[in-house]
């Protein structure tokens, strides 16, 4: 069975997550102590999970009780791990690896790597909204916040890292359909704290591919988009940020089947696809490098950075 259903199934059963660990929360066993519960499992933590289950089955084990047994662990604790309802320390990534017989440096190392990093997502800012937002949304800003580079591309809509609070207070009024203004200043706060990226002292690099339909949409009124678009011109002048604007053109591209963004993480590839209500991603390495090919493909067919900075100049000057 591939990584890619292993995970699908996983996120299908995602709804139910947190009814299955406070159901489990009471249980006492003395092999899983270790384990590290959180409340929403994040993606990189049901991707680890995921693929400890492949090499599972790639090692010709079947059975999760005679795995267990191998290392030295119960049934249900693997099976948590393995369902991604807990976390697991480090540390204990290599017994498991080695009852696996697992000897591929990069694999170990891989695996490590992500355990690591799962267990420093329960120390960040956002911790504090994430009963306000939805699990899917959290696991985007765990993921900006851990990203080395991140691509992304845009048909209707400023990218979020690179937009001012009154751009988005318009835009999430508009299509978020919150209950109160207090979830609104909440969410809006959110994404702007989502943009500390690319000012923290080891910026992501950020290369931003915006559709001219996105420009040619004045979300706010004049004042409001101008003031946007100034904004973009600004952030463009930052060393780790490039925007570049995909023109009309007359022949179909990759980006005609909608918007999408690229995450670079240490040690994974993530495309991450937005919804009206949730958020979608594709972690294997397949799928990941078709939207990665897509993007440089519309890198080829945008205006330069250069060309970009003036289209959005004359643009301005028009409102």
């Amino acid at each position: 069975m591939s990584l890619l259903i292993l995970l699908r199934k996983r996120l299908q059963r995602k709804s139910s997550t947190e009814e299955k660990v406070a159901g489990l929360s009471g249980c006492k066993d003395e092999s899983s102590k270790e384990d590290v519960k959180v409340d929403t499992p994040s993606l990189r933590q049901r991707w680890l999970g995921a693929k400890l289950a492949e090499l599972r089955l790639q090692a010709g084990i079947p059975s999760l009780a005679v795995a267990a047994e191998k290392c030295k662990r119960s049934t249900g604790s693997l099976s948590r791990i393995e369902n991604g309802l807990v976390g697991i320390p480090p540390r204990d990534i290599p017994p498991i690896l080695d009852a696996y017989e697992i000897a591929d440096p990069a694999v170990r190392e891989k695996l490590m790597v992500v355990a690591a990093e799962i267990q420093h997502e329960r120390r960040g800012w956002w911790v504090e909204h994430s009963d306000a937002l939805a699990p899917s949304y959290v696991d985007l800003i765990r993921l900006e916040a851990a990203a080395t580079e991140i691509r992304t591309y845009e048909t209707y809509l400023i990218p979020g890292l690179l937009q001012t609070e009154a751009y988005a207070r318009v835009f999430v009024a508009a299509m978020r359909g919150l209950s109160s203004e207090t979830e609104l200043d909440e969410f809006v706060a959110v994404r702007m704290a989502r943009k500390a990226v690319l000012t923290r002292d080891e910026p992501v690099v950020l290369r931003a591919l915006i559709s001219e339909a996105a420009l040619r949409h004045p979300i706010g009124g004049a004042k409001t988009f101008k003031e946007q678009l100034g904004h973009l011109r600004r952030c463009a002048t930052l060393p780790t940020v490039t925007v570049q604007v995909l023109p009309f053109m007359d022949r179909p591209h990759p980006g005609m089947s909608g918007a999408f963004t690229l995450l670079n993480l240490p040690q994974l590839t993530v495309a991450h696809i937005e919804a009206m209500n949730t958020d979608m991603y594709i972690e294997d390495e397949h799928g990941a490098m078709q939207y990665l090919r897509a993007y440089e493909r519309l890198c080829e067919l945008a205006l330069t950075p250069e060309e970009t900075d003036s289209f959005l100049e004359k643009l301005a000057n028009t409102l």
